[in-house]
């Protein structure tokens, strides 16, 4: 009697089943989440503010060095609006880093951009990006807050 017991525990925890992992949150690439950054500077290049700020989330944030916070995509437009007609263009941009979990993602980057210095002349200037990302229902990636500043010299 005792073995069969024994027996029906070994059977009982045997047919035990583990509760399934939870499914891997799916990822995207380095190449996706650093797309929005790239068509980012194609729109800058290219004069369109509406293009630049379309690829900003509803509620986004951008944080420019020593100047104060832009909310709200009508606004980062006008912020765009105002860059470019200051002089600001011929940007690129390269992604070092971007990972992603489920519908969030960051890129880490570098850029660099043509700007009208003090004398008006254009100044070249480099530094670097981060750009916090939402994944949108149209499955591309949109900034909710992005924060750059300028290289060291």
């Amino acid at each position: 009697m005792k073995n069969l017991s024994l027996i029906l525990v070994a059977i009982a925890l045997a047919s035990c089943s583990k509760p399934a992992a939870p499914p891997a949150e799916a990822s995207a690439s380095k190449a996706e989440l650093g797309q929005m950054n790239r068509d980012f500077v194609a729109a800058l290049n290219a004069g369109d503010a509406a293009k630049a700020a379309s690829l900003y989330a509803e509620d986004g944030v951008v944080i420019p060095p020593g100047e104060a916070m832009v909310r709200g995509r009508a606004n980062i437009e006008a912020y765009w609006k105002g860059a470019i007609e200051a002089g600001v263009g011929n940007a690129t941009v390269e992604t070092i880093d971007a990972q992603s979990s489920g519908s969030l993602g960051y890129e880490i980057g570098s850029f660099t951009l043509t700007a009208k210095g003090p004398d008006g002349k254009p100044v070249k200037e480099s530094g670097r990006y981060i750009e916090l990302l939402k994944c949108g229902p149209d499955g591309r990636w949109y900034s909710t807050a992005g924060i750059w500043n300028e290289a060291p010299r």
